[in-house]
């Protein structure tokens, strides 16, 4: 992986970086046909996350060109579902090369907006809270601009440097007014009690995309689209594939004959059935 050109029998496009400038995404894409990012199916847009953070890991190593056998490991798929999810962005290309990292990585960028600043609100300042403000910095294309918690040892405080001061949840409306670009995201990442509350406060605030890290069940009557990222429900969905994989292996071990019944004993004779195979070589037991 950490060669910069790799030979591959995929269809990679052969554009060099060198001559192109990693902060103008536009003059990495050139004349390529526009993308309607509409006809892009959900799971396509959550595996294009996935292969942008793993351009951006790449060329943070210095890796100029990957093949999609290399993206597609990295990003944990089938190479031929990686290459049919960046179809959808139109980055197809000539065979045995490899993408090009700094163009695809522009290309994925401007097809989920991630070129531009989108505007986040966060109610639930905690420790999950704070995990998620952490990661959405390192150029992924969010700012918080806003923070709730109802914790009185919280209010009025900046958890990072020029960034936004902590105010109680029943402040989610008149914050959000002022906001200004207006809010696009929330993120719901407070106690389970106060999860709805937050939501509807948010809602009527006239956000309408929400991530809830929460486990209570969130929904309105309205455009607004939720995301429900539940950690313990993964969690518990890894441990059953764990167990199930366990309790396979036990199974195939109980199928697989000992050892001992397929061995001729030492120094004994071969039985007929192992004296010879199909291409009339002689089978020798230890």
């Amino acid at each position: 992986m950490g060669a910069q050109r790799a030979k591959s029998a995929d269809a990679d496009p052969p554009a060099s970086v060198r001559s192109h400038s990693a902060t103008d995404p536009a003059s990495l894409i050139g004349t390529q046909p526009a993308i309607d990012a509409a006809d892009i199916p959900a799971p396509t847009v959550t595996r294009l996350a996935t292969y942008l953070y793993v351009l951006r890991s790449f060329s943070r190593r210095g890796v100029l060109i990957a093949s999609s056998g290399e993206l597609a490991t990295a990003a944990g798929v089938n190479p031929a579902i990686l290459r049919k999810d960046l179809s959808y962005v139109a980055a197809n290309g000539v065979r045995g090369v490899g993408y090009d990292v700094a163009r695809l990585t522009a290309r994925i960028s401007m097809t989920l907006h991630t070129d531009s600043i989108h505007t986040v609100a966060l109610a639930g300042a905690g420790t999950l809270g704070r995990a998620l403000l952490t990661h959405t910095g390192f150029g992924r294309g969010f700012r918080v601009a806003a923070m709730f918690d109802d914790d009185p040892a919280l209010a009025g405080v900046s958890l990072e440097p020029d960034g936004p001061v902590v105010a109680p949840l029943s402040d989610i409306a008149s914050v959000c007014a002022r906001v200004a670009p207006a809010i696009e995201i929330a993120v719901i990442a407070t106690a389970d009690d106060d999860a709805r509350r937050a939501f509807d406060a948010f809602v009527a605030a006239g956000v309408t995309q929400v991530l809830n890290v929460t486990p209570v069940s969130l929904s309105a009557e309205s455009d607004v689209v939720v995301r429900q990222v539940d950690l313990a429900l993964e969690l518990q969905v890894l441990a059953f594939q764990a167990s199930r994989g366990t309790a396979q292996a036990q199974r195939n071990d109980l199928r697989e004959p000992p050892r001992s019944s397929v061995e001729e004993p030492r120094g004994g004779k071969a039985s007929d059935a192992r004296q010879g195979n199909a291409m009339g070589e002689e089978t020798v037991t230890a």
